[in-house]
Order: structure tokens, then C-alpha cells, then sequence
């Protein structure tokens, strides 16, 4: 059962002694990309309730060791205080997969339910695992909820859907959540938005564990930093930038497997209270030459393996224009096609090639060549060689 969680505004955190004068210079070379305007405590108490609403809004249970001969009729009897959108019965497995009709009713039919008895069979009910949770991260911070929304939606219908906020600001994060009715939508939302480009900013797209998912596990303790310096290597630097009031436990520089620099870090800290901090007080901030842009990462993974996930993230970002998958040979195209079609695309350049065009194989669907009839033209109308088909 999800966890409450708390929509109380969060004090910032003291910081670290002698911290004050660097985050006063810090602040003054800061030059961040956006820069939002402080909201009022209503509206930061709406949006936080918002999130709140959504994260528990989990109205799917999954009812186990019923009688093997149960009906659906059963079921729905046993719920009748309830509002039951969708009901599926496994019969074989005993086990009943219910669609209720918010997260509220799930929640109390699990807590009236479970380890109950329905004919002398202790019966066990709990939320259904979902595997059609992404996260979406790298968002501009400016983006509303209904933005949000209508950047996921168009894959298929949606379950929940919310952005995240500071506890102390009401601004959003930079990512959300979309969980959606079926596996495969979800699949199609990844496979599109991951690496597509929104404002400056390129989309980020993870996989959740709705199971792992808690209030706290909400807020990111890990920062992706861009936008350095060009060849910029100094990773102590970098972290001494970045400890302005509080310091990272895990600070790298990404690398391919070239060794090449790819032009970002991510740095981990100790809560996500302490990272949030972090990010107010360095993005933006002043670097060789640069303004930094420090961005929360995807919550939950650590920082090493968030590195990982957005080196592999931005190889796919720069293969969108390519496709995703590597380009097709001309071998594998033709294995593709029927004989007579790979016939005639081979013939295409040759039977125009003096037209003045470009050269190289052709698309367009080549003028039929009696070279491909049978029987066969008496003339050779090409420079393929034409053969007699042998029949047996």
C-alpha cells in the first residue's frame, strides 16, 4: 500500500560551516538558463497535493487463493461496496485481477480484505505489480502538468501522470511520471521520447519499479551537470564547484567506450534535500568559461549507475536521426525483398542511369522489364544478361 506522502513545506537545510561567503560569491557569477518566479504558498500547496494524489492513485489489486471454482459474479459480490471498473478471474490460478475506481477504494479494500476468508480460503490481496511505469526526465522546469500531459498521452491511456515539485519551491523538478493502462503503450512513449529534443533539452526516458516507488524515493539525490567547459577533464574541479554548501559522495565525468569525453557529469549526494540545494546554488554557475546547467536526475538508481544509463541514453539521443536501430545493408535489404522485386531494383539505375539523375539505387518502382517475363524478350532491352527460365 503506498505510504503517505507529506505536502508540509520543507525548511532548507543549514549548511556546512564557512559555506555562506562561497554560496554568496557562487551566487553572484550564476547565470541559469531559467530562471522562475517564487510562487505562493497556495499554489505550491495545489501542485503538491496534486503529486500526492496521483503517486497514490494505484486502484489496481490483484486477489489471490480464491476457490478454484469461483465466479465472477463471486467476486464482484464480495466488492459490492466498491465501484468495480474492470474484473477478471482466473479460475486455474484462483486469482482475480480487479480495476477499482481510485486508489482510495484500493487501499480499503486491501486493508478489508486481506487475510480474509471467502469459503474457508484465506484470501490475499495487494496492489497488482505494474510494468508501465517511466520516468521522464530532463524536462525544462518551466513545463506545467498539462504540458506534461500532452506530451505523454498521445501513446495510449494513462493510469497516472504527474510532474514532481520541490518541497520548498513548488517548481518542478525536471521530471515526471507516466504510468500507462498497457505494457506495450508504454513501450512506444520510451521508444519515442527517449533522446527527442524539447527546448534545449533533451528527453531522458527510465523504466520505474512502481514496487520500489516510495514518497521519499520521489526526490532524485543525483544531478546530471552540462554544458561544461569544451575538452573540460578537471573532475576535482568540478567537485570543488559543486561543494559550495554540500559535498557530493560520488562526482564523474562521463566517457565513452571511445575514452572521449561526451560533455557531462553526474554527482550524487547524501539526501535529496542536500542535492536539491545543490542544484539551486550551481546551476548556472560560472565555470571555465561556461555557465553550468545542473539538472535532477531520474530518482532511485545510484549515482554510478545513472552515469551509466545517460551515457547510454545520449548514444540513442544522437542515433534518433539515424533511427534507432543500425541502418540496413544493401545485402540485407535485398535478402528482404523476392527475387523478381530485388531484380528489379538492381536493373532501376541502369535502365536510367543516362537520364542525367542521380546515381545509385532507386526506390522508385522501376519500369517492368521484359527481361523478368517469361517467355523472355527476343532483344536484350538492358545490359542484364537475359536468360531463358528453365522449367521442370
Amino acid at each position: 500500500m503506498a505510504a503517505d506522502v507529506s505536502v508540509t513545506h520543507r525548511p532548507p537545510l543549514s549548511p556546512e560551516p564557512g559555506a555562506e561567503v562561497e554560496a554568496d560569491d557562487a551566487a553572484e557569477r550564476r547565470a541559469p538558463e531559467e530562471e522562475l518566479p517564487p510562487l505562493d504558498p497556495e499554489e505550491i500547496r495545489k501542485r503538491l497535493e496534486h503529486t500526492e494524489r496521483q503517486f497514490r492513485n494505484r486502484r489496481k489489486i490483484l486477489i489471490r487463493g480464491l476457490p478454484g471454482d469461483v465466479t465472477n459474479q463471486e467476486v464482484h459480490d464480495l466488492l459490492s461496496d466498491y465501484e468495480l471498473k474492470y474484473c477478471f478471474v482466473d479460475k486455474y490460478k484462483g486469482t482475480a485481477f480487479v480495476t477499482l475506481l481510485n486508489g482510495e477504494q484500493a487501499e480499503a479494500a486491501i486493508k478489508t480484505f486481506h487475510q480474509s476468508c471467502l469459503r474457508e480460503r484465506e484470501l490475499s490481496v495487494q496492489l497488482q505489480p505494474t510494468d508501465a511505469l517511466l520516468c521522464v526526465a530532463n524536462l525544462p522546469p518551466s513545463l506545467t502538468q498539462q504540458q506534461f500531459e500532452e506530451l505523454v498521452r498521445p501513446f495510449g491511456s494513462l493510469e497516472r501522470c504527474f510532474l514532481v515539485y520541490s518541497e520548498c519551491t513548488g517548481h518542478s523538478k525536471g521530471y515526471g511520471f507516466a504510468e500507462y493502462m498497457k505494457k506495450d503503450s508504454a513501450a512506444r512513449a520510451k521508444s519515442d521520447l527517449l533522446g527527442k529534443p524539447l527546448g534545449t533539452r533533451t528527453l531522458y526516458v527510465h523504466w520505474t519499479d512502481a514496487g520500489q516507488l516510495t514518497p521519499a524515493l520521489l526526490h532524485s539525490r543525483c544531478l546530471c551537470v552540462d554544458r561544461l567547459p569544451a575538452g573540460f577533464s578537471d573532475v576535482e574541479a568540478l567537485r570543488r564547484a559543486l561543494s559550495a554548501v554540500h559535498t557530493p559522495t560520488f562526482c564523474q565525468l562521463a566517457y565513452g567506450q571511445d575514452g572521449q569525453l561526451k560533455g557531462f557529469a553526474v554527482l550524487e549526494y547524501e539526501t535529496a534535500e542536500m542535492a536539491e540545494e545543490a542544484q539551486q546554488q550551481a546551476d548556472g554557475l560560472a565555470l571555465g568559461g561556461s555557465h553550468l546547467r545542473t539538472s535532477f536526475c531520474a530518482p532511485g538508481p545510484p549515482g554510478r549507475s545513472m552515469l551509466a544509463a545517460l551515457i547510454a541514453a545520449q548514444a540513442t539521443a544522437l542515433n534518433r536521426g539515424k533511427g534507432l536501430l543500425p541502418e540496413p545493408s544493401i545485402l540485407q535489404l535485398l535478402n528482404s525483398l523476392g527475387p523478381s522485386a530485388s531484380l528489379q531494383l538492381l536493373l532501376n539505375p541502369l535502365l536510367h542511369g543516362n537520364s542525367g539523375g542521380k546515381q545509385g539505387v532507386s526506390w522508385v518502382h522501376p519500369r517492368p522489364c521484359h527481361c523478368l517475363t517469361d517467355p523472355p524478350c527476343p532483344q536484350r532491352c538492358c545490359n542484364w544478361p537475359c536468360r531463358r527460365r528453365v522449367r521442370r
